[in-house]
Parts: C-alpha cells; structure tokens; sequence
C-alpha cells in the first residue's frame, strides 16, 4: 500500500472493506465517462430509463410534497378556523412533522438499498395517503400533532454522476408543480364545501391522500429493482448501460447494511459545509411551501384567487430549474448553478421587504420560488455526486434531508407576523446571501482536493484496484470530485 493509501485509511478509519463489487479502473482515468464505443447503446438505455423510471420518481415525489404541503392550501380553506388553531399551535403542528421525519431519515435511507426501492417506496407512499386521509377527521389541536407526526414518520424514509443534476432538476420540479397543482387543486376541490356534510379543507386531505394511495399501489408492481433489472432493456443495452455506470463508480450490490460506513459520513469534511447548504435551503424551500399561500392572501385576495395566483411562481420555477440544469450538466458546475440561483432569492427577499406595491410584491415571490427551488437540485446532485461507496452516501444525503428539515422546522417559526411578515422576509434574506457564499467555498474545497489528487495520479504512487477503492472511497485518487 502506497503511502498516500496509508495515511488516508488512517486518518478516516478506512481499514474497512466496503464491499465486494466496485470496479476498478486505470489510473487517473476521469469516472464517469463511458467508453465511446458504446455510447449510443448508452444514450438509448438512458432514453428508456428516462421515459419510464424517472416519471414513476417524479410521481412519488410530487405525491410525497403534495401530502405535506397540502396543509397550507387547507388552511386558506378554514381549516385552522373551524379547529380552531391559533398561528403558535400551527406552527407546532408543522414542527412535529419535521420532528418524526429527522428521526426516520437515515434507518429510512439505508433500508431503501437493502428491501429495494421499488418495495419500499410505494409502500411508503401507500401509507402516507393513509395517513394524509386522516387529516380530514381531525378535529382539534392534538389531532393535528399526532397526524402530522404520523406522516413525517413514513416519509422520512439510476444515473451516471454526470447525468445527476438533470433528473434531480426534473424530480424537483414535482415540488414546484406539486405546489402550482396544489394551488390548482385546491381551488376547485373547496367548491365541494357542504359535500356530505363535510368542509372544503377536508375533501382536499380526502381526495389527495385516496389519490395517493391509489397510484402507490400502481407503481409498486411495475417500478423496477434497479437499471439492470429493468424489462424494457435488451441484453446490449443492460450491458452498455452496466459499464458505464461502473465507470462512475455505480454499486449494483452495496452488500449488507455497513453501519461504520456509514458513519464515515459525520467524519468527512464535506459535511460541514453540506448542512450549512442544505440548512438553509431547507429554511426557505418550507417557508415558500407552506407560507406562499397565506403571504398572497395578506396582499388581499380571495381565498380561491389566492389558491390559483400560487401556481404561476411554482409553474416558472419549474422551467427554470430544468433550464439550470441543463447548463450545469453540460459543464459540469454545480456549485456556480447554485450560487447564481441563489441570487435571484436574494432580488426577491430583498424587494419584499423594501416594496409596498401589492402587485411589486407578489412579482417578488416569483424571484424567490426561482432562486429557492432551482438551488435545491443542484445541492441534491452534489452531494450525490461526491459521495462514495453506497452506504456513505445514503447516509450523506440522510445528514442533508435532516439539515433541511431542521431548516424547515425554523421556517415554520417565522411567518407569524402578517401581513407583512418582516421578520420571516428578513430571515431569509439573509440565508439567501449565505446560499449565495456558501456553494462557491465548498466548490473551493472541491476543486483543492481535485488538484491534489492528480498531482498523486501524475506521481503514480497510487493503486487503482478493487481493495484500494474500497479502502479509500471518495478519498480514492481516481474519484473525482463533481465542481
């Protein structure tokens, strides 16, 4: 073992084996590019996975930010009135929801690998429509608690690493169109106020959370276990399609479930910087999720104007992060994607605060969805991107979902101040100014640790085999860093 090797493994505790399938590669060859060769069996495999897999993604995501963020919607419906919450007991509504998801996220996200997504998932799915449902029979404070602490519970639980940021982009939009289809939704489904004597808000928890369920069941039979198991590819497109994802160090068996390889992500560096990120994205992705709503109605509209005038932001910003990250694949820039994103945020907190034009005002929240939610995708694919072997990066991606939660449970803190809600405005104008800092450090640190690393390609006085791979992981030499 080289010297590099040695000091590595022993600075991070690496003397581990992290599995028993990685593939090893020449010395210094950039990860991730698949032999040129077999690139058009790569493009249509990818094509296939594309048209199938990736909307059954999208639909679980955009069911699973549909159900938590309904609540607002139910809100402008009288859903706080007629249980009569006061703003303080809401916010602690919201809260407990975030509470129960933190706790589930990493056990969630290391179980997904060993039952398989395509089990696990729907079934998750499944039980949040249950649980979704039964926000329509609450009928006081402690009812509220208990549902959402229910469904924070079940929902805390295929590509090349080049490819990452388009299809994180496209799995987002299902927030940014969940919210506009929200918003849609909810403004026709509360014309049924009076329907068997229940109230609009709670044919909205009903009908969405049965919807739901109904689609869970759909998927958990027909998504498939992995990209290789997938029917609609023949035997030269699985093999293509195997070689590349091998080449950016794509796992098809991560063996058991490795708890101190897990662990490894609180010790790596990445993650300090990673929280801060996802913290305060996370802060004012739940602000505009939940608050868009009552901030618009503040401006003085009806309750079903306000439903509709809250899908043309999430509708743009929809567009704008597919847009983003196109650019940001292309040139493989993840950290300037964020960074620039971030400073249309900054624009739109900035004229919030400043304006008194309603019609000023509302434009301003089209800036802020933009600037918020074509951030977040960027951030998921870095993180993606960076982080090896497989239980590392769960467990990673688990550390950055509970950083944005903690953000989302500060968020629920600060939007109780209408109409013109400064202190939850100048809050996160200020995180906004951070995601702005904050992306171009950690791309800094990135492109360091990529400079040292093909110093040591350069120098030879390294080993690209199996064992050196699964001793060092992302520290390996060959692995590069995603900028």
């Amino acid at each position: 073992m080289t010297d590099y090797e040695k000091r590595s493994v022993s600075s991070t505790d690496r003397d581990e084996k992290l599995g028993d399938n990685i593939v090893s590669s020449k010395a210094g060859t950039n990860i991730g590019a698949p032999d040129v060769q077999d690139d058009a069996l790569v493009n249509r495999a990818r094509f296939k996975i594309d048209a199938f897999v990736l909307p059954l993604c999208i639909i679980l995501y955009f069911l699973s930010f549909l159900d938590r963020s309904n609540v607002g919607n139910a809100k402008v419906a009288g859903f706080t009135t007629d249980i009569k919450l006061t703003n303080w007991q809401y916010s602690v509504g919201l809260t407990t929801f975030y509470v129960s998801y933190i706790v589930v996220d990493i056990p969630s996200n290391l179980v997904t690998r060993k039952l398989g997504p395509n089990r696990h998932l729907p079934t998750l799915v499944f039980l949040w429509g249950i649980i979704t449902i039964c926000q329509g029979a609450v009928k006081n404070y402690g009812g509220f608690v208990t549902i959402r602490f229910m469904l924070g519970l079940v929902e805390g639980t295929f590509y090349r690493r080049e490819d990452m940021q388009l299809r994180m982009s496209l799995l987002y939009c299902a927030t940014s169109l969940a919210a506009a289809f929200s918003g849609l939704l909810a403004a026709a489904i509360q014309q049924m106020d009076g329907i068997a004597g229940r109230r609009g808000w709670q044919w909205i928890f009903y009908l969405e959370g049965g919807a739901t369920m109904i689609l869970a069941i759909i998927i958990f039979f027909i998504m498939p276990a992995s990209p290789l198991d997938f029917f609609w590819l023949n035997d030269a497109e699985k093999a293509a399609y195997g070689n590349a994802l091998k080449l950016s160090w794509y796992e098809e068996n991560a063996g058991p479930i490795n708890i101190r390889q897990a662990f490894r992500a609180f010790k790596d560096p990445q993650a300090i910087f990673l929280t801060v990120i996802t913290f305060t994205n996370g802060c004012m992705l739940a602000g505009l999720g939940y608050f868009s709503g009552p901030v618009i109605k503040s401006l003085g509209y009806s309750n079903t104007k306000t439903q509709l005038l809250t899908v043309p932001p999430f509708a743009v910003a929809a567009f704008v992060s597919i847009s983003v990250a196109i650019l940001s694949d292309k040139y493989h820039q993840r950290g300037y994607a964020a960074a620039s994103a971030s400073v249309c945020a900054v624009i739109g907190y900035a004229i919030f605060l400043t304006s008194t034009s309603k019609h000023v005002l509302y434009g301003s929240i089209f800036l802020q969805v933009i600037g918020v939610y074509a951030t977040a995708p960027a951030i998921a694919a870095w993180i993606t991107n960076n982080t090896w072997p497989h239980y590392k990066r769960g467990t990673m991606l688990a550390i950055g979902f509970m950083t944005t939660s903690t953000g989302s449970i500060l968020s629920t803190w600060l939007f109780n101040d209408p109409p013109h809600y400064h202190k939850g405005t100048s809050i996160n104008l200020a995180l906004a100014c951070a995601m702005c800092v904050c992306p171009i450090v950690a791309r800094t640190y990135y492109d360091y640790q990529n400079r040292r690393k093909a110093e040591i390609r350069a120098s030879g006085q390294y080993e690209d085999t199996e064992e050196s791979r699964r001793l060092l992981g992302d520290a390996h030499p060959s692995f590069i860093y995603a900028l």
